[in-house]
């Protein structure tokens, strides 16, 4: 009995060994930010992204043999257990709605990767660990789609809220409100220092994608 076991941790390890390193538990942080509220992971957990076969509607199956950032997002709804549709298109599938939300016209579903909104499509894309995959419902105009708020501790208790365009170019936000459990409170400098107890922190601004929930 403890041979047959010892043979089979062996070939256990064996096959673990040899997959590749993209299989072995690698982990990024999802976020995925709707039109009106957070549909999940505000804090950016982590999850194993998806590799497997997917369904495409209007299109042949997608199979993802790497973990990329649409991977992410099927990890992500499984936990999550939200609605996400994959569309076919000529130029290859497509992320049509999440949630409630279904593309239109100038409205739609993109993403976003450390902050840069890369120039291939999500199933595309393959993310290493720890990176930070952001999806979120955007309406696009003249000047692009909108800025993403992104939260940063700055020392001393206090935190500071930056926009992010499209390449990752960082600013500080101004005229930001910050929402402290229940509380609001408007900052012109887009930097807090919240005290006594307070446990979720979150920055919105109007024409931008609400930040990442800061969780003590």
């Amino acid at each position: 009995m403890r041979r047959a076991l010892l043979v089979l941790l062996a070939v256990s390890l064996a096959a673990a060994l040899a997959l590749p390193a993209s299989a072995l538990a690698l982990r990024v942080h999802v976020r995925v930010e709707g039109a009106t509220t957070t549909i999940y992971g505000a804090a950016q957990p982590r999850v194993t992204p998806f590799t497997g076969e997917l369904a495409v509607e209007g299109g042949s199956p997608l199979t993802l043999g790497k973990p990329t950032a649409l991977g992410g997002l099927e990890s992500a709804s499984r936990r999550g257990e939200f609605f996400y549709r994959l569309t076919g298109t000529s130029f290859g599938p497509y992320v049509s709605q999440i949630g409630k939300w279904p593309a239109e016209e100038t409205s739609g579903w993109v993403y976003k990767v450390n902050g840069v909104s890369p120039p291939v499509g999500a199933d595309a894309y393959e993310v290493k660990e720890g990176d930070e995959v952001l999806w979120y419902y955007a309406t696009f105009g003249p000047a692009g789609g909108p800025p993403t708020l992104d939260l940063e501790r700055a020392g001393g208790g206090c935190f500071q809220v930056f926009q992010v365009d499209d390449t990752g170019a960082r600013s500080r936000a101004q005229g930001v409100v910050f929402h402290i459990g229940a509380r609001a409170r408007s900052d012109a400098d887009g930097r807090i220092c919240p005290r006594g107890h307070w446990h979720r922190l979150t920055a919105t601004k109007d024409g931008t994608v609400r930040s990442q929930a800061i969780v003590r």
